[in-house]
């Protein structure tokens, strides 16, 4: 007799589910603080370095007319992942980094669009190597009835090298 077998729901798919343990523990802590609303209130946002997976988050503000998003703080471990001043995203004239990378902002325009949380597992080539990690993107609004999304609270954690060749 063959076991009965597991389903899941048809719009549910492994790479939806976060991995890092540190973005788990973000997420759970999100949901908890946001309670009943729909997005945590950037005004009701702690110090970051008081979070889980403190070093792997950043913090971006939707404050350019052009659509661009701007850094605000960023953890050690989210300024190697994104290379921010390190042959990735460098300062503008004005010393403000703005996010450049089409993919990320792509995952940041569907959590300011959706206006809920956005998940991404994300395969990286880096040169002969094959980079895996985990992107939660976690929006926060005006604290108004009106909910405009005004910031968005990032977290990557680097879950494996694929390969080394």
């Amino acid at each position: 007799m063959k076991p009965p077998t597991q389903t899941r729901p048809a719009d549910h798919w492994a790479a939806d589910e976060i991995v890092a343990p540190e973005l788990v523990a973000l997420k759970a802590w999100y949901d908890g603080a946001r309670g009943a609303r729909p997005m945590l209130a950037f005004a009701a946002l702690p110090y970051l370095a008081t979070l889980p997976g403190a070093a792997d988050l950043a913090l971006v503000a939707l404050a350019e007319e052009d659509g661009s998003y701007l850094y605000l703080q960023t953890g050690e471990g989210y300024r190697r992942t994104a290379a921010v001043g390190g042959g990735g995203l460098q300062p503008r004239p004005d010393g403000r980094i703005a996010e450049t990378r089409p993919v990320m902002c792509q995952h940041l325009d569907l959590a300011a669009a959706q206006r809920a949380p956005f998940h991404v597992s994300v395969t990286r080539w880096d040169g002969l190597k094959i980079l895996q990690y985990d992107r939660l993107i976690l929006p926060l609004d005006d604290g108004q009835q009106k909910g405009m999304v005004t910031h968005l609270l990032v977290g990557e954690c680097f879950l494996r090298l694929a390969k080394d060749a």
